[in-house]
Order: structure tokens, then C-alpha cells, then sequence
């Protein structure tokens, strides 16, 4: 269920253009959060910034391969993976 929230997360974030998901993946809570939130013990925040710094690496990722490819063409090494999976599928059939 987890798997699937992260895809849909991630789904919505692609449909951003990239500055706004970067602003939704940056948000900070905050400074007059919650005596409940301050409340955390400190290894959580480790945590949290470290799924952050992931998840912004993503977008980046994303956002280059995107702008690469903006034109429609695909990089030799994508046509050639393409082309190995059809030829080894050709075998199986």
C-alpha cells in the first residue's frame, strides 16, 4: 500500500512543472509548529532528511532526463536495450 502511495506521489509530482514539485518536495514545517511535533525524537528528523534529499535527487533526475529527451528522440543506449528485449523476446515466442 506504501508502494502505492509513493507511485501516485510521484505521479502527480511528474505532471508539475519541476520548480513547483521542487517547492512541494522543499516544504518545511513551520517555526511555530506544535509542542507535539517538537516532541519527536531527533533520529526521525535524520530520517526525514534523508527521504527529502531522495526525493529531490528524483526530481532532478526526472527533470534532466525530461529536458534531454524534450524533443522525442531517445539516446543510443535506450535504442539498443529496446532493441536487445525485442530480439530476446523474439526468442521465447
Amino acid at each position: 500500500m506504501r508502494i502505492a502511495e509513493i507511485l501516485s506521489d510521484l505521479t502527480s509530482l511528474r505532471v508539475c512543472d519541476p520548480s513547483a514539485a521542487l517547492a512541494l518536495v522543499s516544504a518545511r514545517p513551520s517555526p511555530s509548529a506544535t509542542t507535539a511535533d517538537n516532541a519527536k525524537p531527533k533520529g526521525k528528523n535524520a530520517d526525514d532528511d534523508a527521504e527529502l534529499a531522495r526525493a529531490k535527487d528524483l526530481i532532478d533526475l526526472h527533470y534532466s532526463v525530461k529536458m534531454q529527451h524534450s524533443e522525442g528522440t531517445v539516446d543510443e543506449g535506450l535504442l539498443e536495450a529496446r532493441y536487445s528485449v525485442h530480439n530476446a523476446l523474439k526468442g521465447v515466442t
